[in-house]
Protein backbone atom coordinates (compact mmCIF):
# COMPACT_ATOMS: atom_id res chain seq x y z
CA UNK A 1 0.00 0.00 0.00
CA UNK A 2 2.84 2.37 0.86
CA UNK A 3 4.42 1.80 -2.57
CA UNK A 4 1.11 2.44 -4.29
CA UNK A 5 0.74 5.75 -2.43
CA UNK A 6 4.27 6.77 -3.45
CA UNK A 7 3.55 5.91 -7.08
CA UNK A 8 0.30 7.92 -7.05
CA UNK A 9 2.07 10.90 -5.49
CA UNK A 10 4.79 10.70 -8.14
CA UNK A 11 2.23 10.53 -10.95
CA UNK A 12 0.30 13.47 -9.50
CA UNK A 13 3.51 15.49 -9.21
CA UNK A 14 4.44 14.82 -12.83
CA UNK A 15 0.93 15.69 -14.03
CA UNK A 16 0.81 18.85 -11.92
CA UNK A 17 4.14 20.24 -13.02
CA UNK A 18 3.48 19.26 -16.63
CA UNK A 19 0.27 21.30 -16.46
CA UNK A 20 1.94 24.24 -14.78
CA UNK A 21 4.90 24.34 -17.16
CA UNK A 22 2.84 23.94 -20.34
CA UNK A 23 2.63 27.12 -22.35
CA UNK A 24 1.74 28.50 -25.77
CA UNK A 25 -1.27 26.24 -26.31
CA UNK A 26 -2.84 26.93 -29.74
CA UNK A 27 -6.28 25.67 -30.75
CA UNK A 28 -9.56 26.73 -32.41
CA UNK A 29 -13.24 26.60 -31.49
CA UNK A 30 -16.45 27.32 -33.40
CA UNK A 31 -19.78 28.94 -32.63
CA UNK A 32 -22.18 29.25 -35.54
CA UNK A 33 -20.29 31.04 -38.32
CA UNK A 34 -17.65 32.41 -35.92
CA UNK A 35 -14.16 30.95 -35.68
CA UNK A 36 -12.19 31.65 -32.49
CA UNK A 37 -8.42 31.21 -32.37
CA UNK A 38 -7.07 30.58 -28.85
CA UNK A 39 -3.53 31.22 -27.65
CA UNK A 40 -3.32 30.15 -24.01
CA UNK A 41 -0.51 30.54 -21.50
CA UNK A 42 1.72 32.76 -23.60
CA UNK A 43 4.51 34.49 -21.66
CA UNK A 44 4.57 38.24 -22.26
CA UNK A 45 5.34 41.62 -20.71
CA UNK A 46 3.26 42.13 -17.53
CA UNK A 47 1.52 45.28 -18.81
CA UNK A 48 1.01 44.04 -22.37
CA UNK A 49 -2.11 45.34 -24.12
CA UNK A 50 -2.91 43.42 -27.29
CA UNK A 51 -4.56 44.20 -30.58
CA UNK A 52 -4.82 41.74 -33.46
CA UNK A 53 -3.86 42.06 -37.12
CA UNK A 54 -5.43 39.39 -39.34
CA UNK A 55 -4.57 38.89 -42.99
CA UNK A 56 -5.65 36.19 -45.44
CA UNK A 57 -3.87 35.27 -48.65
CA UNK A 58 -5.32 32.34 -50.58
CA UNK A 59 -5.56 29.66 -47.88
CA UNK A 60 -3.09 31.17 -45.40
CA UNK A 61 -4.47 33.15 -42.45
CA UNK A 62 -1.81 35.16 -40.62
CA UNK A 63 -2.73 36.32 -37.11
CA UNK A 64 -0.35 38.79 -35.42
CA UNK A 65 -0.76 39.70 -31.74
CA UNK A 66 0.50 43.26 -31.39
CA UNK A 67 1.50 44.53 -27.94
CA UNK A 68 0.51 48.20 -27.68
CA UNK A 69 1.07 48.47 -23.91
CA UNK A 70 3.92 50.00 -21.97
CA UNK A 71 7.24 48.30 -21.30
CA UNK A 72 7.50 46.80 -17.82
CA UNK A 73 10.25 44.89 -16.09
CA UNK A 74 8.38 41.68 -15.44
CA UNK A 75 6.93 38.74 -17.35
CA UNK A 76 3.77 36.68 -16.83
CA UNK A 77 1.24 34.52 -18.69
CA UNK A 78 -1.82 35.60 -20.68
CA UNK A 79 -4.68 33.75 -22.40
CA UNK A 80 -5.62 35.39 -25.71
CA UNK A 81 -8.50 34.94 -28.16
CA UNK A 82 -9.51 36.51 -31.46
CA UNK A 83 -12.83 35.66 -33.17
CA UNK A 84 -13.33 35.87 -36.94
CA UNK A 85 -16.44 35.93 -39.09
CA UNK A 86 -16.81 36.02 -42.87
CA UNK A 87 -14.47 33.12 -43.59
CA UNK A 88 -15.38 31.30 -46.78
CA UNK A 89 -15.54 27.48 -46.74
CA UNK A 90 -12.23 25.75 -47.42
CA UNK A 91 -9.03 24.32 -45.96
CA UNK A 92 -6.68 26.79 -44.27
CA UNK A 93 -3.39 27.11 -42.45
CA UNK A 94 -3.37 29.57 -39.55
CA UNK A 95 0.03 31.06 -38.59
CA UNK A 96 0.26 32.74 -35.17
CA UNK A 97 2.82 35.54 -34.71
CA UNK A 98 3.44 38.14 -32.04
CA UNK A 99 4.93 41.61 -32.33
CA UNK A 100 6.14 42.55 -28.85
CA UNK A 101 7.67 45.81 -27.69
CA UNK A 102 11.41 45.89 -28.17
CA UNK A 103 11.74 42.53 -29.94
CA UNK A 104 11.56 41.06 -33.43
CA UNK A 105 8.35 39.26 -34.51
CA UNK A 106 8.02 35.80 -32.93
CA UNK A 107 6.42 32.79 -34.62
CA UNK A 108 4.36 30.68 -32.18
CA UNK A 109 3.07 27.92 -34.45
CA UNK A 110 0.53 26.86 -37.09
CA UNK A 111 -2.94 25.33 -37.03
CA UNK A 112 -4.71 23.42 -39.80
CA UNK A 113 -8.38 24.24 -40.33
CA UNK A 114 -11.13 22.74 -42.46
CA UNK A 115 -13.93 25.30 -42.45
CA UNK A 116 -17.36 25.05 -44.00
CA UNK A 117 -19.61 22.97 -41.76
CA UNK A 118 -23.13 24.30 -42.00
CA UNK A 119 -24.42 25.69 -38.72
CA UNK A 120 -27.16 27.87 -37.30
CA UNK A 121 -25.78 31.42 -37.35
CA UNK A 122 -28.75 33.19 -35.79
CA UNK A 123 -32.35 32.79 -34.76
CA UNK A 124 -35.17 34.89 -33.36
CA UNK A 125 -38.72 34.14 -32.23
CA UNK A 126 -41.59 36.57 -31.72
CA UNK A 127 -43.74 36.61 -28.61
CA UNK A 128 -46.87 34.49 -28.65
CA UNK A 129 -49.11 36.24 -31.21
CA UNK A 130 -52.90 36.75 -31.04
CA UNK A 131 -54.95 33.91 -32.43
CA UNK A 132 -55.43 33.90 -36.22
CA UNK A 133 -56.43 31.51 -38.94
CA UNK A 134 -53.95 28.67 -39.00
CA UNK A 135 -52.23 29.93 -42.14
CA UNK A 136 -48.65 28.75 -41.92
CA UNK A 137 -45.96 29.34 -44.56
CA UNK A 138 -42.20 29.47 -45.12
CA UNK A 139 -40.24 32.19 -46.95
CA UNK A 140 -36.58 31.89 -47.98
CA UNK A 141 -34.04 34.60 -48.69
CA UNK A 142 -30.30 34.52 -49.37
CA UNK A 143 -27.56 36.90 -48.28
CA UNK A 144 -24.14 35.95 -49.64
CA UNK A 145 -23.52 32.39 -48.48
CA UNK A 146 -26.27 32.53 -45.83
CA UNK A 147 -29.78 31.11 -46.06
CA UNK A 148 -32.47 32.93 -44.05
CA UNK A 149 -35.66 31.03 -43.30
CA UNK A 150 -38.79 32.87 -42.13
CA UNK A 151 -41.48 30.63 -40.68
CA UNK A 152 -45.01 31.75 -39.92
CA UNK A 153 -45.80 28.86 -37.59
CA UNK A 154 -48.97 26.86 -37.17
CA UNK A 155 -50.51 26.86 -33.70
CA UNK A 156 -47.86 25.50 -31.35
CA UNK A 157 -47.15 25.31 -27.64
CA UNK A 158 -47.46 28.76 -25.99
CA UNK A 159 -43.97 28.39 -24.53
CA UNK A 160 -42.22 27.74 -27.84
CA UNK A 161 -38.45 27.17 -27.55
CA UNK A 162 -37.12 25.82 -30.88
CA UNK A 163 -33.71 24.20 -31.35
CA UNK A 164 -32.63 24.03 -35.00
CA UNK A 165 -30.24 21.89 -36.97
CA UNK A 166 -29.44 21.51 -40.67
CA UNK A 167 -27.29 19.32 -42.89
CA UNK A 168 -26.57 18.78 -46.55
CA UNK A 169 -27.19 15.54 -48.40
CA UNK A 170 -26.02 16.05 -51.99
CA UNK A 171 -27.95 19.20 -53.06
CA UNK A 172 -30.75 18.78 -50.50
CA UNK A 173 -30.57 20.85 -47.33
CA UNK A 174 -32.44 19.12 -44.51
CA UNK A 175 -33.70 21.26 -41.65
CA UNK A 176 -35.15 19.98 -38.39
CA UNK A 177 -36.59 21.76 -35.39
CA UNK A 178 -37.23 20.42 -31.88
CA UNK A 179 -39.47 22.35 -29.48
CA UNK A 180 -37.78 22.19 -26.08
CA UNK A 181 -40.33 24.34 -24.26
CA UNK A 182 -42.25 22.92 -21.29
CA UNK A 183 -45.77 21.61 -21.99
CA UNK A 184 -48.61 24.04 -21.20
CA UNK A 185 -52.38 24.05 -21.77
CA UNK A 186 -52.46 26.64 -24.54
CA UNK A 187 -51.40 27.13 -28.16
CA UNK A 188 -50.69 30.18 -30.28
CA UNK A 189 -48.79 31.15 -33.46
CA UNK A 190 -45.27 32.61 -33.68
CA UNK A 191 -43.07 34.27 -36.26
CA UNK A 192 -39.65 32.66 -36.42
CA UNK A 193 -36.44 33.53 -38.28
CA UNK A 194 -33.39 31.26 -38.49
CA UNK A 195 -30.18 31.55 -40.54
CA UNK A 196 -27.74 28.90 -41.77
CA UNK A 197 -24.21 29.30 -43.19
CA UNK A 198 -21.82 28.74 -44.89
CA UNK A 199 -22.99 27.41 -48.28
CA UNK A 200 -20.81 27.03 -51.34
CA UNK A 201 -22.24 28.59 -54.52
CA UNK A 202 -24.90 26.40 -56.10
CA UNK A 203 -28.63 25.57 -56.22
CA UNK A 204 -30.15 23.68 -53.31
CA UNK A 205 -33.51 22.18 -52.32
CA UNK A 206 -34.97 22.74 -48.84
CA UNK A 207 -36.47 19.78 -46.99
CA UNK A 208 -38.33 21.06 -43.90
CA UNK A 209 -41.31 19.86 -41.87
CA UNK A 210 -41.59 16.64 -43.90
CA UNK A 211 -42.48 18.53 -47.07
CA UNK A 212 -45.42 20.39 -45.48
CA UNK A 213 -44.31 23.51 -47.37
CA UNK A 214 -43.16 21.73 -50.50
CA UNK A 215 -39.50 21.54 -51.49
CA UNK A 216 -38.51 25.09 -52.46
CA UNK A 217 -35.18 25.76 -54.16
CA UNK A 218 -32.70 28.49 -53.24
CA UNK A 219 -29.58 29.65 -55.03
CA UNK A 220 -26.28 30.67 -53.45
CA UNK A 221 -24.47 32.82 -56.00
CA UNK A 222 -21.65 34.36 -54.00
CA UNK A 223 -19.44 34.12 -50.98
CA UNK A 224 -18.78 36.56 -48.14
CA UNK A 225 -17.71 40.17 -48.35
CA UNK A 226 -14.52 39.56 -46.37
CA UNK A 227 -12.97 38.38 -43.13
CA UNK A 228 -13.62 40.57 -40.07
CA UNK A 229 -12.59 40.47 -36.42
CA UNK A 230 -15.80 40.09 -34.44
CA UNK A 231 -14.40 39.77 -30.91
CA UNK A 232 -11.17 39.90 -28.92
CA UNK A 233 -10.18 38.68 -25.46
CA UNK A 234 -7.15 39.13 -23.23
CA UNK A 235 -7.01 37.56 -19.78
CA UNK A 236 -5.46 39.25 -16.78
CA UNK A 237 -1.77 38.70 -16.21
CA UNK A 238 -1.19 35.57 -14.11
CA UNK A 239 1.75 33.54 -12.75
CA UNK A 240 4.57 36.09 -12.63
CA UNK A 241 7.61 34.33 -14.13
CA UNK A 242 10.27 37.01 -13.62
CA UNK A 243 10.72 40.50 -12.21
CA UNK A 244 13.77 42.59 -13.00
CA UNK A 245 14.51 45.64 -10.88
CA UNK A 246 16.75 48.18 -12.54
CA UNK A 247 18.20 50.98 -10.49
CA UNK A 248 19.68 54.25 -11.67
CA UNK A 249 23.37 53.53 -12.25
CA UNK A 250 24.21 57.17 -11.53
CA UNK A 251 23.27 56.77 -7.87
CA UNK A 252 26.29 57.67 -5.68
CA UNK A 253 27.02 54.61 -3.55
CA UNK A 254 28.17 56.78 -0.63
CA UNK A 255 24.68 58.24 -0.05
CA UNK A 256 21.98 55.58 -0.46
CA UNK A 257 22.48 51.79 -0.52
CA UNK A 258 20.73 48.49 0.14
CA UNK A 259 17.34 49.40 -1.33
CA UNK A 260 14.97 46.44 -1.02
CA UNK A 261 11.21 45.89 -1.38
CA UNK A 262 9.57 42.80 0.05
CA UNK A 263 7.41 41.21 -1.12
CA UNK A 264 7.62 42.27 -4.75
CA UNK A 265 5.29 41.53 -6.52
CA UNK A 266 2.86 42.25 -3.68
CA UNK A 267 -0.85 42.17 -3.04
CA UNK A 268 -1.74 44.19 0.05
CA UNK A 269 1.48 45.94 1.08
CA UNK A 270 5.23 45.94 0.57
CA UNK A 271 7.98 46.88 3.02
CA UNK A 272 10.65 49.18 1.55
CA UNK A 273 14.03 49.12 3.29
CA UNK A 274 16.99 51.39 2.54
CA UNK A 275 20.19 52.59 4.21
CA UNK A 276 21.43 56.18 4.25
CA UNK A 277 25.17 56.59 4.87
CA UNK A 278 25.49 60.36 4.60
CA UNK A 279 23.32 63.30 5.66
CA UNK A 280 20.98 64.14 2.78
CA UNK A 281 17.57 65.68 1.97
CA UNK A 282 15.49 62.65 0.96
CA UNK A 283 12.04 62.13 -0.56
CA UNK A 284 10.56 58.66 -1.17
CA UNK A 285 7.82 58.77 -3.83
CA UNK A 286 5.57 56.39 -5.79
CA UNK A 287 4.84 57.16 -9.46
CA UNK A 288 2.85 55.24 -12.03
CA UNK A 289 4.45 54.28 -15.33
CA UNK A 290 2.88 57.36 -16.97
CA UNK A 291 5.00 59.55 -14.71
CA UNK A 292 2.15 60.79 -12.47
CA UNK A 293 2.75 61.02 -8.72
CA UNK A 294 0.69 58.43 -6.85
CA UNK A 295 1.81 58.92 -3.25
CA UNK A 296 4.56 60.56 -1.21
CA UNK A 297 5.86 58.06 1.34
CA UNK A 298 8.42 60.25 3.11
CA UNK A 299 9.79 63.80 2.92
CA UNK A 300 12.76 64.44 5.20
CA UNK A 301 15.23 67.29 5.40
CA UNK A 302 18.66 66.40 6.70
CA UNK A 303 18.05 62.65 6.83
CA UNK A 304 20.65 61.17 9.17
CA UNK A 305 22.67 58.04 8.39
CA UNK A 306 20.90 54.82 9.32
CA UNK A 307 18.58 52.10 8.10
CA UNK A 308 14.95 53.05 7.39
CA UNK A 309 11.72 51.18 6.67
CA UNK A 310 8.59 52.51 5.01
CA UNK A 311 5.45 50.62 3.95
CA UNK A 312 3.32 51.20 0.88
CA UNK A 313 -0.15 49.69 1.08
CA UNK A 314 -1.00 50.16 -2.59
CA UNK A 315 -3.03 53.35 -2.05
CA UNK A 316 -2.81 56.74 -3.71
CA UNK A 317 -2.52 60.09 -1.91
CA UNK A 318 -6.34 60.22 -1.48
CA UNK A 319 -6.36 56.87 0.32
CA UNK A 320 -8.02 55.03 -2.58
CA UNK A 321 -6.68 51.69 -3.73
CA UNK A 322 -4.39 51.86 -6.75
CA UNK A 323 -5.06 49.50 -9.64
CA UNK A 324 -2.89 46.49 -10.43
CA UNK A 325 0.20 47.28 -12.45
CA UNK A 326 3.81 48.41 -12.43
CA UNK A 327 4.78 51.41 -10.26
CA UNK A 328 8.02 53.33 -9.88
CA UNK A 329 9.66 53.66 -6.46
CA UNK A 330 11.66 56.91 -6.66
CA UNK A 331 14.24 58.15 -4.14
CA UNK A 332 15.09 61.83 -4.58
CA UNK A 333 18.15 63.14 -2.74
CA UNK A 334 19.88 66.40 -3.57
CA UNK A 335 20.11 66.60 -7.35
CA UNK A 336 20.16 62.82 -7.76
CA UNK A 337 17.46 60.14 -7.92
CA UNK A 338 17.17 56.36 -7.86
CA UNK A 339 14.34 54.35 -9.44
CA UNK A 340 13.13 50.81 -8.70
CA UNK A 341 10.02 48.96 -9.87
CA UNK A 342 7.14 47.65 -7.82
CA UNK A 343 4.47 45.29 -9.13
CA UNK A 344 1.04 45.50 -7.48
CA UNK A 345 -1.23 42.50 -8.11
CA UNK A 346 -4.81 42.34 -6.81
Amino acid sequence: MYKIILILIALFTVMFFSTVSAQDSLYTSFSGDTLTIHHDRTERNCVALFTWDVNISDNLITVTEVDTGDQAWCMCYFDLEVSLTGLNPGSYQIDIWSNNIGSDPIFHGSLDLVWGNLAVTGQEESDCLPMRDDTSFVELSVNGDTLNLFWNTPLVNCIFMPVWSGWLEADTFHVTMVDTGPPVDCVCPFEVEVSFASFLPGTYTLDFWDGEYGYPEFNISGLRDGLTISDEYQSSCYNITSLHEEENTQRPDNVLVDIQSYPNPFNSQTMITYRVIDVVDLNVLIYNIDGSLVQTLTQHSQTQPGTYNVTWSGNNSMGSAASSGVYLLVFQYGTESSVSRLLLLK
